[in-house]
C-alpha cells in the first residue's frame, strides 16, 4: 500500500509538472535542430590552430589528427581526421588540403594490406581522394618530419619507403599518382630541396642529395663526406627547418646545420647548445627571463624536441642532468636560440616535463607542450607565461604536432 500511495503521489506531481510545462510560454521551447546538421571550418585556419597527431598505440588502426584552437578559452577541439597504422601527416600551403599516409587491412588488423595517401579538404574534413601506393613499401614508423615532405611548389610528395631496403617514393599530387621510386641505400628520409629533389641522412654520417627533373625522374645523386660521428655523438634525424636550413640536435648537446635551400645539401658548422654565464648575461639584457642554470649537464631530449616561430627563433626541449640515454625522454625546460648567432635568448620553465613541443604562427604565438598524461599545456611563446591546459582525453599517444598554415 505504501508503494501504491507513493506511486500515486509521484504521478500527481508528474501530472502537475507536465501541466505546468504545457502552460509555459512557447518562447521557452528550444528550436528543432535540423538533421543532419554538418558544420564547416574555414579553408584558411587561424594562426592559433594546430594539428595534434595521435598514433594511438592502444589501437593503431584508429589513430587520428586533431585540429585544435589552442588560443581559445573553451571548445578548443574543432575536428579530426583519420590516421591509420602509424601514418604520416602534412599540410599544403598553396591548396586547402591536408595529406595522411596510412595503411588499411581488409580484416581490420589482418588481411590484404593497402597503403594510401588520403587527401582531405580543410573546410569539410571530408576525403576528396586518395593515391594508392602499390607494393606495401611505405615505412610504418613513428612520425618523423623527414619521412613525408612536399616539394617547394607542392607538386610532388616525397615519401620514405622501407622494405627493409631504403628508398623514396615520388608522388605527383596534381595528377594523383606515383611517378618514381629512388633508391637511397643506407639512408633515410627526404628533406625537400630548392627545386625538385631531396636530401637523405645516411648511416655513415653523411648526407646524400637526390636531384629530380620536372617529371620526377632521377637526374643525379651525390653524397657528402661523413660529418657526423655516429658512435661518439649521434645526430637526431628529427630536425627543424627554418628558411631552408635544417637544424639537427645531437645527443651530446650540439646542433648540426644542413642547408637545404639550394640544389645540393650543404653541411654547416656544428655549434653547441650553450647556457654559460656569458650567454645568460647577454640574454637577460634582451628578455629578463633567464635564470642561472644548475650545475650538471643539460642535453636536448624528446621526440618532437625542436620547433620554431615566424621570427626564425629555434626552440629546444632540454633535460637537466641528462645522459645520452635520455635522448627521447623529454625535459622540463625549453631553451630558445637565435640559430644564426647561436645565442640563447630565452628559457621557458615548463609546468610539466614534455617530449613534444610546437609553436603556432603569428606575431604573438603560443607554445604547445605535451604533458606525460597526454594533455596539452599552452604558453605565451614570447614570455613563457602558462595560459591553460587542454585535456579531457583528447589524445592517447601523440608524437607529432604541426602549426596550421
Amino acid at each position: 500500500m505504501a508503494f501504491r500511495r507513493r506511486g500515486r503521489l509521484m504521478g500527481m506531481v508528474g501530472a502537475a509538472a507536465l501541466s505546468g510545462w504545457a502552460l509555459a510560454p512557447a518562447m521557452a521551447e528550444l528550436p528543432i535542430e535540423p538533421t543532419p546538421n554538418v558544420l564547416s571550418l574555414p579553408s584558411d585556419y587561424p594562426d592559433s590552430w594546430v594539428y595534434l597527431v595521435d598514433s594511438n598505440f592502444f589501437g593503431i588502426e584508429s589513430g587520428k589528427v586533431i585540429i585544435a584552437d589552442v588560443g581559445a578559452e573553451s571548445h578548443q577541439m574543432k575536428g579530426e581526421i583519420g590516421y591509420a597504422q602509424f601514418g604520416f601527416f602534412t599540410q599544403a600551403k598553396t591548396r586547402p588540403e591536408t595529406y595522411v599516409v596510412e595503411t588499411f587491412y581488409s580484416r581490420g588488423s589482418r588481411g590484404q594490406r593497402t597503403d594510401v595517401i588520403s587527401i582531405y579538404d580543410n573546410a569539410s574534413l571530408l576525403s576528396t581522394g586518395e593515391i594508392i601506393l602499390e607494393g606495401n613499401k611505405r615505412a610504418q614508423i613513428l612520425s618523423e618530419p623527414g619521412a613525408f615532405q612536399l616539394s617547394h611548389d607542392e607538386r610532388f610528395a616525397y615519401l620514405f619507403y622501407f622494405t627493409p631496403a631504403a628508398s623514396v617514393g615520388v608522388i605527383d599530387l596534381v595528377n594523383r599518382k606515383v611517378v618514381n621510386e629512388i633508391d637511397i641505400p643506407g639512408c633515410a628520409h627526404a628533406y625537400a630541396l630548392k627545386d625538385y629533389g631531396f636530401a637523405s641522412l645516411c648511416g655513415n654520417g653523411s648526407v646524400v642529395t637526390t636531384r629530380l627533373d620536372s617529371n620526377g625522374k632521377l637526374v643525379s645523386q651525390t653524397m657528402s663526406e661523413p660529418f657526423n660521428d655516429i658512435d661518439a655523438d649521434p645526430m637526431y634525424s628529427r630536425g627543424e627547418v627554418i628558411n631552408g636550413v635544417g637544424y639537427f640536435p645531437t645527443y651530446g648537446g650540439s646542433v648540426q646545420p644542413i642547408d637545404f635551400s639550394g640544389d645540393t645539401a650543404v653541411v654547416g658548422k656544428l655549434w653547441k647548445l650553450s647556457a654559460d654565464e656569458g650567454d645568460a648575461k647577454d640574454s637577460k639584457r634582451l628578455f629578463g627571463l633567464l635564470k642561472s642554470k644548475p650545475k650538471g649537464s643539460w642535453l636536448p631530449s624528446g621526440w618532437q624536441l625542436m620547433t620554431s616561430d615566424d621570427e626564425g627563433r629555434l626552440y629546444v626541449i632540454m633535460r637537466a642532468n641528462a645522459t645520452m640515454d635520455d635522448h627521447d625522454t623529454g625535459g622540463g625546460e625549453v631553451w630558445v636560440f637565435n640559430p644564426k648567432t647561436h645565442e640563447l635568448v630565452q628559457t621557458i620553465e615548463l609546468d610539466a616535463e614534455s617530449s613534444l613541443i610546437e609553436v603556432t604562427h603569428g606575431a604573438d604565438p603560443y607554445l604547445v607542450a605535451l604533458r606525460p598524461d597526454q594533455s596539452v599545456d599552452v604558453y605565451k611563446a614570447k614570455t613563457g607565461e602558462w595560459i591553460r591546459n587542454i585535456g579531457g582525453g583528447m589524445l592517447l599517444t601523440s608524437f607529432s604536432a604541426q602549426a596550421a598554415n
